[in-house]
């Protein structure tokens, strides 16, 4: 059978399950609009129950509810289901709180006093915020902080017995989240929220939302309606107007599962994190995060992933700040371990102009987050993306804006598509076309898997010793070695997507369990060759053993910025790290300051890592066209080009490996073209500006 045959079919009319799906809310969700959303081919809506003051106890509300949602799905339209109102997810439009008062978030606020104190004498302090937790003199020459909690009398003042020495006054104090976070500065409302790694909270969550929703549709879970979509979840632990203090995370249970887990006072991490004093200061800042991130990934997106499944629906939505990396520490103690948790993980995207989407100036969230689909298996990953900026400016998007953001997601692996777009100024017969346009290319680009052969590394370690908690706006931290690893990071994600290189983001438990094998480093269907480092200082001990022994396998190792040089256990410099700098010295491996990183990948990037040639009249790569590689079961290849710049690309596209048969497929009429080949695909193509081309090939290396 030849590829038209086995395809064409389905590509000229596709599953309308891939189409956009319009993000609409609460009373909206009716019968009344269904026809309109049909008539226009959208793949269906993500919707809401209305959240009235008798929420969530309404039965009327959620049967109005299900009966409009049947309604799509009777036209051939899906549902996904949103669970909150507005945003951060968690709170039920703070049913959740108002049910129970010790659900709210809490943060620990710390203050670090600016002077020396000298001793041995009684030293008077009042206490900052609603209840001190701990009281610590830190030594002026160093070593571990000594606790004076005890010194606080019972009027809530502190007496503090200073022994001999120098020291700094360090106290941390519980205060509920709300002023100045984001529970004050979102879209939403000011509303209390619950912590993420509250599991009780969460749990409660779930069976106001989660479990009504299963009451009322329960029987079309992994029918009619597809997944549950979660907005913007986040620890709220950091200001988003400049603060006074900085914040830690808090839950009451945390001293002691952090002492269970460690077996050390969970204190002496919090004084690492903050003000770097105390011993072991790598290892427990590191300690730290990780016990945060391990948390929140397990308590929230861990609860609701394992009751999704458990109800056959998906687990999705979006979180917070993705852009930037120190705000996965904050915000999740780890992005990954996160994203890990959701089936169907996902992106918030506001721009919709193409010079605005290839911003290279923050991570490339949507081909990171796609990484989670193509390590898992489970092949989607889903935008909110929308027209928000252009309206917020008093614009309009033209039709090129709708088309262009589809590309640039398409090409970056987004493969499903809610939208917030207003759809102003574009008429039915466009909108229509829009959507059997993005269900064709959303349908090609869900076969196989991403051939991705390069990997780029996930520095968690490194940020987590090097991000200092900040009262800055946005909680930034302005510290050399964090604006360092972001850049790094950010520089070598676009210097591969500029040079058209498929790849995935990797974490150290995947290095970890990968299997070294014929030259790459295999784990489930991925197998990479070429191994990028970020400016990844520290590093767990056995993860930069394993580095020596990919190097050692022929796998290509290569460094960002930084090398690794600290030891996340100790803190320390362990021989593996030696080695690894003789390893540089000596060209086994290579190394690049971040501004000429690019460079190294010209020179030192295996050529099997390039699953395809772009040659334009200089006989280089463009760095404005975007390029998406997927091989399927069958062994067949899906190309992808998509021209992000403002002219037309006009070049030669060369895709290696052996070619029997090749056919371009037109997203737009629905066509397949059959083309000749002489055992390989290498033709010459014109791209215009914002357009996306697709390649079906049939033989493979």
């Amino acid at each position: 059978m030849s590829i038209i045959e086995k395809y064409g079919k389905s590509f000229a009319n596709p599953d309308r399950r891939n189409a956009i799906y319009q993000i609409i809310h609460g009373a909206a969700v009716n019968k009344d609009r269904a026809e309109y959303y049909d008539s226009r081919w959208f793949g269906g809506i993500v919707g809401n129950v209305p959240y009235t003051p008798e929420f969530p106890h309404s039965e009327d509300e959620w049967n109005v509810t299900a009966e409009g949602i049947r309604e799509y799905i009777k036209r051939g339209m899906y549902t996904w289901l949103y669970d909150e109102k507005g945003y951060p997810s968690g709170t039920a439009g703070g049913y959740v709180t108002e049910l129970n008062p010790d659900y709210v978030a809490k943060g620990l606020y710390c203050y670090n006093h600016w002077r020396k104190i000298g001793g041995p004498g009684i030293y008077r302090a009042d206490v900052p915020g609603d209840k001190l937790w701990k009281a610590l003199l830190l030594p002026v020459e160093g070593g571990d902080p000594i606790d004076v909690t005890d010194c606080l009398n019972e009027r809530g003042t502190l007496y503090v017995k200073v022994p001999a020495g120098q020291y700094y006054l360090f106290m941390m104090s519980i205060r509920r989240l709300f002023d100045g976070t984001h529970l004050t500065e979102s879209y939403s409302e000011p509303r209390n929220y619950i912590s993420l790694s509250d599991r009780n909270a969460v749990r409660e969550f779930i069976n106001c939302t989660h479990e009504n929703y299963k009451k009322v549709l329960g029987d079309e879970f992994g029918k009619g309606v597809l997944a549950m979509f979660t907005d913007e979840p986040s620890l709220v632990s950091w200001n988003i107007r400049t603060g006074v203090f900085p914040i830690l995370p808090w839950l009451d249970s945390y001293p002691a599962d952090f002492e269970a887990k460690y077996g050390y006072e969970f204190y002496k991490a919090c004084t690492a994190v903050v003000v770097r004093r105390g011993n072991d200061a790598v290892k427990r800042r590191c300690d730290f995060w990780e016990f945060i991130a391990d948390t929140v990934a397990d308590s929230f997106f861990g609860q609701i992933q394992d009751w999704c499944r458990a109800n056959n629906i998906k687990s999705s939505g979006h979180i917070l700040l993705e852009e930037r990396l120190q705000s996965h520490v904050y915000s999740y103690g780890s992005f990954y371990r996160s994203m890990k948790r959701f089936d169907w993980p996902g992106i918030d995207q506001l721009q919709t102009e193409t010079g605005a989407l290839m911003y290279d100036g923050a991570i490339p969230i949507a081909r990171f987050v796609a990484s989670f689909a193509d390590i898992s298996g489970e092949k989607e990953v889903f935008t909110e993306f929308s027209d928000h900026c252009v309206r917020e400016r008093g614009d309009k998007a033209g039709l090129d804006c709708y088309y262009g953001s589809v590309n640039w997601h398409l090409a970056m692996g987004v493969n499903n598509f809610t939208s917030y777009y207003s759809w102003d100024g574009i008429t039915e017969d466009e909108t229509r076309a829009l959507n059997r346009y993005t269900a064709r290319s959303s349908g090609l680009l869900k076969l196989g898997s991403r051939d991705s052969r390069a990997a780029v590394f996930y520095p968690e370690a490194a940020m987590w010793e090097s991000y200092i908690p900040s009262t800055t706006a946005m909680a930034i931290d302005t510290s050399e070695p964090t604006k360092a690893l972001e850049t790094a990071f950010t520089r070598a994600s676009w210097d591969l997507i500029h040079r058209q290189v498929d790849f995935d983001y990797i974490d150290c438990a995947l290095l970890m369990d990968g299997e070294i094998k014929d030259g790459k480093l295999v784990y489930r269907d991925r197998a990479y060759s070429a191994l990028i480092f970020p400016c990844a200082r520290v590093l767990e001990e056995a993860a930069m053993a394993k580095l020596l022994e990919c190097e050692a396998a022929g796998i290509a190792v290569l460094f960002c910025g930084e090398t690794p040089k600290l030891s996340r256990e100790t803190g320390g410099t362990p021989q593996a790290a030696l080695d690894i700098a003789d390893a540089i010295e000596k060209g086994r491996m290579a190394q690049a300051p971040t501004e000429d990183f690019g460079k190294l990948l010209d020179t030192k990037l295996p050529e099997i890592c390039r699953t395809m040639k772009i040659e334009n009249e200089k006989g280089s790569y463009h760095p404005m066209l975007l390029s998406h590689c997927r091989v399927t079961e069958d062994g067949e290849r899906v190309v992808y080009l998509a021209n992000m710049d403002s002219a037309p690309f006009t070049g030669r596209l060369t895709v290696d490996g052996c070619c029997t048969e090749a056919a371009e497929c037109d997203a737009f009429t629905g066509e397949m073209k059959k083309l000749a080949v002489n055992g390989k695909l290498s033709l010459d193509i014109t791209i215009r500006p914002g357009e996306g081309r697709f390649w079906l090939l049939a033989g493979r290396k």
